[in-house]
């Protein structure tokens, strides 16, 4: 009966060990449970009411004057400059003369020209008398007008030739380069001189594929050059070939310059109108870009979300920079649109530095 209690004793012993065991208190985990995560707070962006407005759209662009007309005088015959009437830089009209080629030996050459025609004349004259009476052939009669009429074709070009010793002015210009020298000796397409229209003057810019449809011929366009001021213009040339390097379209415009002020190859600012839209006036601060490397600007949805909005830029003046393609209301963000995604919650405060007037100016 002593052994049957010792092992009584002995199970009761072993079945608490298990039980402590399993309760962990033998090498067992006591960290605390985990605390819960605190929630994420929302990221604070400063925002404005912004409400869009009807402005008339502008494309700013940057081009170069260039001449009307330029053209380059040749001289249409060989021979030595006698004289020179025009010098480099000078205005000149119409029809003015620029410069003679010395006669030489063309009045000789006309003196015998003249002469010859008038025996050709001669001799057809009495052949055609002789043929009317049956005295002379009609072979003798062709050969004799077609004599007269090489040498009236000579004489002609006799005649030509002296005009063409006198250089004048196709149109009116400046002179603007005159190679030539009393003295020089000019072959027949030598440059003698080169001569500018520079009233009107046309200024020539490029324009982007996504702009090229609202400029028409006609329109009136805003320069201004530095050092000279501002004026009016008109576009005369719109481009209907891209260029295959930069997609973009040739555009001319038309500017008055009757003192010639205005030089050839000098940069020009033009403004051209492209109508009235509605657009959000707004501080070029607040750009940003989007994944997709699009300009734009974020905003802040009624559900205190961040939306990424595409902008277009319409025109910028004093107001400041002026986006199209909006929503007609947001809740701009002006203050740290750089560190928010779109999608993000965010916590939206008024701005206030930036909000907008509550009487806006009219346009």
């Amino acid at each position: 009966m002593r052994v049957r209690g010792s092992w009584v004793a002995a199970a009761a012993i072993v079945a608490a060990c298990v039980v402590w065991i399993g309760s962990g208190l033998i090498g067992g985990d006591r960290r605390p449970p985990a605390a819960p995560a605190k929630a994420e707070r929302a990221v604070r962006v400063g925002v404005i009411e912004s409400r869009a407005r009807p402005v008339t759209a502008r494309l700013d662009l940057t081009g170069t004057t260039r001449a009307n007309r330029a053209v380059e005088l040749r001289a249409e015959t060989r021979g030595r400059v006698a004289e020179v009437m025009a010098e480099k830089g000078t205005a000149i009209a119409r029809g003015a003369p620029v410069a003679r080629l010395a006669a030489d030996d063309r009045a000789a050459r006309l003196a015998r020209a003249e002469a010859l025609f008038a025996q050709r004349d001669i001799e057809f004259q009495a052949a055609s008398r002789l043929a009317d009476k049956d005295y002379a052939s009609r072979v003798r009669v062709a050969t004799t007008r077609a004599e007269r009429e090489a040498a009236a074709a000579e004489l002609a070009a006799a005649r030509l030739d002296i005009a063409r010793t006198g250089i004048a002015a196709p149109f009116a210009g400046v002179i603007d380069a005159r190679p030539v020298e009393i003295g020089t000796l000019v072959a027949v397409d030598d440059a003698v001189a080169t001569l500018v229209e520079l009233d009107p003057i046309k200024i020539e810019v490029e324009v982007s594929e996504s702009a090229i449809g609202g400029v028409r011929v006609g329109t009136a366009a805003e320069v201004r050059l530095p050092g000279i001021g501002s004026g009016a213009g008109v576009v005369t040339y719109v481009g209907r070939v891209a260029a295959p390097a930069t997609r973009t379209f040739p555009v001319e415009i038309e500017v008055p310059n009757p003192d010639r002020r205005i030089a050839a190859g000098m940069t020009a600012e033009v403004a051209l109108p492209l109508g009235e839209t509605l657009a959000h006036p707004v501080s070029p601060a607040v750009l940003t870009l989007s994944a997709a490397g699009e300009l734009g600007v974020k905003a802040v949805t009624p559900g205190g979300l961040v939306e990424f909005h595409k902008a277009v830029p319409v025109r910028e003046d004093a107001e400041g920079l002026w986006l199209g393609g909006l929503p007609e209301t947001l809740r701009l963000i002006t203050v740290g649109q750089d560190f928010v995604s779109a999608g993000q919650p965010v916590e939206a405060a008024p701005d206030t530095l930036l909000a907008p007037s509550p009487e806006p100016a009219s346009r």
